[in-house]
């Protein structure tokens, strides 16, 4: 009579024996797999040291970061599908092959916000728009630049801040590099009664901002009247620092106590209508 029922102990000894052995079998593929793949993380550190050795060379360190972030990614992405093909020789290079073009179709829907963030960093490295150390200014952000990385662009912002930018959003906005130009103007709107001389204010503040550490004597600050309101004479106050190596917030700073101090000064001085007139000598 036959058997209805199978013994469970002895089937899942089977399938432990089965995969015992297999696991055997495959061991020389597995340990070549791991010798190969350690082969290649030392090719890529050896092609990661030459392409930052040879930018150096030419004082393009953030160019080369990128490119040797590239060449690590491809070259290790290569060699698990080799790895693969080693550990199941049933995998023919055809269809690694097939596995890479189809794959290729997939990854580019997949991470399309990632693939155009990585070549615009391509792009902005070699075009160099700006650089580390720039001032750039985008939307509500602006900072100083630190470096650019495969996905983002890293900015410092004056309160200490650190942002990341996309890199795609980078290349394609407008951008403003505050640090392309040696100098920078810098302004401050105030308000003049309208019984205040805006000639004696104007020579007062621009003696006063020359005193000021930071402020550039050429060209000159100046005081330029803009229009005409119920309030009062709207003008705008405007002086001229450098981009680089000047802390803009402590000169600005500095810019409008001046400012205050030569209105005041000016508006507590009495005018030449005010002085009483002298008699002549007979």
């Amino acid at each position: 009579m036959p058997e209805r029922f199978f013994d469970p102990y002895r089937l899942i000894q089977a399938k432990l024996v089965s995969i015992w052995n297999s696991f055997f079998m495959q061991l020389p593929n597995l340990l070549g797999a791991a010798v190969f793949l350690g082969l290649v993380w030392l090719l890529t550190r050896l092609i990661r040291r030459w392409i930052k050795s040879v930018t150096r060379r030419h004082s393009r360190d953030d160019l080369g970061e990128l490119l040797s972030s590239i060449a690590t990614f491809t070259i290790m992405l290569l060699g698990l599908l080799v790895s693969t093909a080693i550990i199941f020789p049933s995998v023919s290079p055809s269809g690694i092959l097939s596995t890479l073009g189809f794959g290729s179709v997939a990854i580019g829907f997949a991470f399309r916000d990632i693939l155009q963030n990585l070549f615009a960093g391509v792009l902005i490295v070699i075009n160099r728009p700006f650089r580390a150390g720039d001032v750039i200014a985008m939307d509500k952000y602006e900072g100083t630049v630190q470096r650019v990385e495969a996905r983002a662009t890293i900015i410092r912002t004056a309160d200490g801040r650190r942002v990341a930018v996309p890199n795609s959003l980078l290349y394609t906005s407008p951008v403003t590099i505050n640090t392309a130009n040696s100098q920078r103007r810098d302004e401050l709107a105030v308000v003049l009664a309208p019984d205040q001389p805006i000639e004696a204010i104007g020579e007062s503040v621009t003696a006063e901002l020359g005193k000021v550490e930071g402020v550039l004597d050429k060209p000159k600050p100046e005081l330029v009247g803009q229009s005409i309101a119920a309030d009062g004479l709207h003008a705008v106050v405007r002086w001229w620092t450098l981009s680089r190596g000047v802390d803009r917030q402590a000169v600005r700073a500095a810019a409008v106590a001046a400012t205050t101090r030569a209105i005041s000064h000016v508006s507590s001085t009495p005018t030449d209508s005010s002085t009483p007139p002298q008699a002549s000598p007979a």
